[in-house]
């Protein structure tokens, strides 16, 4: 899907499809193009530290840039939730202008729960709370 759409734009992309037994020593982060998926983190510091730190170990696109590298450790100890959220936002902006990653899709996730859930509230970093809900939500009886 994505080779057919890129030729819309004139962009040729030649798939090869890796073997899964090796994949992330063979392939991962080896390439110059690669696809893949990223599991929900409890909070955005963890997932922006994790892939667009510059010396992030899971930096697929190997982007560097110091300003971001600052911004994500002053974010850390920002106290003002509402400052803090702009510094996060401000950070997604720069990866969305310079980060040298695609996103062609999103997976679309809901939680539901019954009444006798409490505890549980949406937190947009993916489903059942970001993954957090264990240490949040109880069943009343």
């Amino acid at each position: 899907m994505l080779q057919q759409a890129a030729q819309q734009i004139g962009l040729n992309l030649d798939v090869k499809r890796m073997p899964s037994d090796g994949y992330w020593s063979t392939h991962w982060m080896k390439h110059p193009v690669g696809f893949g998926n990223v599991n929900t983190r409890p909070s955005a510091d963890l997932a922006l530290t994790l892939f667009f730190k510059s010396d992030a170990p899971w930096n697929e696109a190997g982007w560097k840039n110091d300003k971001f590298d600052q911004l994500l450790v002053a974010a850390r100890g920002e106290t003002d939730a509402a400052k803090r959220a702009q510094m996060y936002a401000d950070m997604q902006t720069m990866i969305h202008n310079d980060g040298g990653v695609g996103i062609p899709m999103f997976i679309s996730s809901l939680d539901g729960h019954a009444s006798k859930l409490k505890g549980l509230s949406p937190i947009p970093l993916g489903g059942m709370m970001g993954s957090t809900f264990s240490e949040h939500v109880w069943l009343e009886s």
